[in-house]
């Protein structure tokens, strides 16, 4: 199988590029015709895998403004880090060979939202108000997260220590679930410590359509 022959450094800088010519509205949607569809038959060579939010309003490719197979891409509610999110990266990382893991968290998250509604009601001490089928449970995940325990655990990796580390709630869980990732799955883990697999998180904003990269 055929690999990407960029490093993170490079992944990131494409990213980087990419979201500029976005937000300026210079997009270029680079391999999405033919040609690039039946190369592509045979296998995959993303540059880059995205733990995004399931949100309609953040998709990566267009985000970022690449084509088919530039990206590997895994959403679910809020970057929850669910077995079955954990094992797409790990295939990332194990099979495709990706430099680089990026988990992207946006402005105005809905999951966000109900998970500090959850944790304002237990402080004011009112009776909670649960939500239908399986959300309550995603905020309650998510509330752990934003936790002062969990806070200071991922704060104080570096480099998200200091005048770096993130203090609003939906970047404090963008940078809680590159952390999670890491520590749940040691696959992931080794490849990170060998220096094969770089992650890194950063924030996209909704109105302007640029993603901050904490930098």
């Amino acid at each position: 199988m055929t690999h990407t022959s960029i490093d993170a450094r490079a992944a990131l800088a494409r990213l980087r590029e990419g979201n500029a010519r976005f937000a300026s509205g210079t997009t270029r949607h680079p391999n999405s015709d033919e040609d690039r569809r039946l190369d592509l038959s045979s296998g995959q060579a993303p540059f880059a895998a995205i733990l995004a939010c399931a949100d309609s309003r953040v998709p990566p490719e267009i985000v970022f403004d690449c084509g088919l197979g530039d990206l590997f891409v895994v959403r679910s509610a809020g970057q929850m880090v669910e077995n079955a999110v954990l094992a797409s990266l790990e295939f990332a990382v194990h099979k495709l060979a990706v430099p680089l893991i990026l988990v992207l968290g946006h402005d105005n998250c809905g999951a966000v939202a109900a998970a500090e509604s959850l944790m304002e009601e237990r402080a004011s001490g009112t009776s909670l108000a649960l939500l239908p089928g399986h959300l309550n449970a995603l905020a309650e995940q998510i509330s752990r997260r934003l936790g002062s325990d969990a806070r200071r655990a991922t704060v104080g990796e570096p480099p998200l220590s200091g005048a770096d580390a993130p203090t609003d709630a939906a970047a404090v869980n963008a940078a809680a679930a590159k952390v999670e990732v890491c520590a749940r799955s040691p696959l992931i883990r080794a490849a990170h410590e060998s220096g094969e697999l770089a992650l890194a998180h950063a924030m996209y904003t909704l109105d302007t359509g640029r993603v901050d990269f904490g930098d």
